[in-house]
């Protein structure tokens, strides 16, 4: 790991060894923890010249997924514990009923839109919305070995109006910068994706009525929702946002505790996944300030 180790991990390695655990269990251990592979980025150049390993996990909710086991963001955790986000996931399953419409709004490699394919059964249909292409393949890919044809992904960025922005990738995860003209200075960024109000992907995909949407976009959750306005106002679908302050205190598109505005205005009351229901602003933005992270779920219910 390049580093002396912390005591917290020494203690605990001690333990391991004390309790007679192998060498080679040990080794694969470290091999195998989100800081190794963060650190030795030469184990993913493959996926940035459009050749990601991918790997097939049969997860614990019934269904296959195509993973990159070397993305520290996502596949890595599936592909250990074929698990990934439980507490959110059984908020999906609890939500979703058969013939229901799903929006997966940052799909990344499609958890939720293939747990959800599962959910609303032949008679329903998940939009998910992408932008990272790389994502998009292995997503594609997993629903064709499930055969789940009720899955739509689309490979765009959510905005407020059409155009193009910047993707610039971490792992799996991806965060846009807007490009509205020539930029002041050059950009670093993995790909340039168009990008569309969700509205407008919606309305070409003739999706009918939008029972739930999840969101994870990086702080990028203000504009989509300025974008899905009349998705919202129609439909009233049941919003399940990631919440990470400071993704959304560094963006462009608004403020944490302008998100939480926005979503009560739209006449929305909320809780956080795991921690409670109908909570206010300030405990939510406390809860996410100690989470682990830095970030929480929120579930985004009509009033």
């Amino acid at each position: 790991m390049r580093r002396e180790p912390d005591a917290g991990g020494l203690a605990h390695y001690r333990e391991r060894l004390q309790a007679g655990v192998g060498v080679t269990e040990l080794v694969d251990e470290f091999l195998g923890s989100v800081e190794f592979v963060r650190m030795h980025a030469e184990h993913r150049a493959g996926a940035q010249a459009g050749a990601r390993p991918s790997a097939r996990v049969n997860t614990a909710e019934g269904f296959s997924i195509f993973v990159d086991p070397s993305d520290f963001a996502v596949g890595h955790t599936i592909a250990l514990d074929a698990r990934y986000e439980p507490e959110v996931t059984a908020t999906v399953r609890h939500l979703l009923r058969p013939g229901q419409t799903f929006v997966d709004a940052g799909a990344n490699i499609g958890w939720f839109s293939l747990l959800a394919a599962s959910l609303v059964g032949p008679s329903g249909r998940v939009i998910a919305i992408e932008p990272n292409p790389l994502n998009v393949a292995l997503l594609r890919t997993s629903a064709k070995d499930n055969g789940f044809d009720n899955i739509d992904a689309v490979a765009v960025a959510l905005g407020e109006s059409t155009g193009a922005v910047a993707l610039e990738t971490d792992g799996s995860n991806g965060r846009v910068i807007p490009v509205a003209g020539p930029p002041d200075r050059p950009v670093a960024a993995s790909f340039v994706v168009a990008s569309q109000p969700l509205d407008s992907v919606l309305a070409e995909a003739g999706a009918g009525r939008v029972d739930a949407i999840k969101m994870d976009v990086e702080g990028a959750e203000p504009m989509v929702l300025r974008g899905a306005a009349a998705t919202i106002e129609r439909d009233r679908p049941v919003i399940v946002s990631e919440f990470y302050p400071l993704a959304l205190e560094s963006s462009p598109w608004g403020s944490a505790g302008g998100y939480l505005r926005q979503l009560r205005d739209g006449g929305y009351r909320l809780s956080v996944i795991g921690a409670g229901t109908d909570l206010g602003d300030a405990a939510i933005m406390g809860l996410a300030r100690d989470a682990a992270g830095g970030h929480v779920d929120l579930l985004a219910e009509p009033g």
